[in-house]
């Protein structure tokens, strides 16, 4: 059985669901309801912080999610590599002050 529903919708919550759709190759009313069937039930609680991780990642926001664990030494030459890269870009190309 299905239902027809009618709503409205302001311009942000439509722009909203019309970039979702975009970004997902899918039509509007399909990112609507995927949406809906996420909605927490009553007395859900709300996300896990594992939700929201997978969620941020699924988004692109993230390229990865901290674990809270030590960098490795490459790891730490990396960084370090990268931020001499955006001090020197930044700078104009002069070397960047040590503290």
């Amino acid at each position: 059985m299905s239902h027809q529903l009618t709503g409205t919708l302001t311009d942000e919550e439509y722009a909203a669901l019309a970039a979702e759709a975009a970004r997902s190759g899918t039509p509007i009313e399909a990112v609507a309801r995927e949406r809906l069937s996420r909605r927490p039930q009553a007395g859900a609680v709300g996300p896990t912080r594992e939700d929201i991780r997978q969620h941020v990642r699924r988004q692109g926001l993230l390229e990865s999610i901290p674990t809270g664990e030590p960098d490795t030494p490459e790891e730490e030459a990396e960084a370090e590599a990268e931020a001499e890269r955006l001090a020197q870009l930044f700078s104009g190309g002069s070397q960047a002050l040590r503290w």
